[in-house]
């Protein structure tokens, strides 16, 4: 969407975004960390608590696993991409952590458009058409829902028959507050289609639970 070093620019100034998401679900992925913190003590915590909540049999290989995981995901994640706040869907630790990011930006432009734009609603480098749909919450009202397919390097010819790119599946919302002149992006990108498929009803409720509020 924009150049990531750019991006603090085009923060909201008016808005902010609160999200209550279901704690057994996901993993917040903090962008400044507590007194004490750091990444790797971050991913190590968590990892421990998510194989402890489980209740299923682990051990050290499964704990650093997940460690080594979430850490990656951190470290990539601010900074690299165009987001304010980022949640690790997983409920289940056995599965690879999906993050799903939200931007929070300055309104700009005309809405449909903007909308449109920010759910990559018109991405011409999908290989099938993107399924657009409209998808309204009570805290945000009317915004869209945008779910394509695309391969990790749409600039390149295509392949060999025996060089076939990988397809990511991508998932994108975008809302805008008039009240608060903000508009928002929540989105998700992984060539995992499986994972992505059976995660998608726990994000449109992570969506339904995102609110707008006054910056303090």
């Amino acid at each position: 969407m924009t150049d990531p070093a750019s991006f603090a620019d085009l923060t909201s100034e008016k808005g902010w975004a609160t999200v209550d998401y279901p704690r057994q679900l996901w993993i917040p992925c903090l962008a400044a960390m507590p007194e004490g913190y750091d990444t790797d003590r971050w991913a190590r915590d968590f990892s421990a608590a998510w194989w402890s909540m489980s209740s299923m049999p682990h051990g050290e290989n499964e704990l650093r696993r997940l460690e080594t995981q979430l850490a990656y995901i951190r470290e990539n994640t601010f900074g690299q991409l165009p987001c304010q706040l980022a949640f690790i869907h997983l409920p289940d630790p056995r599965l690879n952590p999906l993050p799903v990011y939200l931007a929070i930006l300055a309104a700009s432009g005309e809405r449909t458009a903007r909308l449109r734009s920010l759910a990559g609603a018109d991405d011409l480098s999908t290989i099938r058409p993107p399924i657009v749909e409209e998808f309204s919450t009570d805290r945000l009202g009317s915004g869209l829902r945008v779910l394509r397919h695309f391969t990790d390097d749409p600039g390149v010819p295509a392949p060999a028959d025996d060089e076939t790119p990988e397809i990511y599946g991508g998932l994108a919302y975008a809302w805008r507050s008039e009240e608060y002149q903000t508009d928002l992006r929540l989105f998700t990108a992984t060539p995992d289609l499986g994972r992505l498929q059976a995660a998608i009803a726990d994000i449109d409720e992570l969506a339904r639970r995102i609110s707008v509020v006054t910056v303090t």
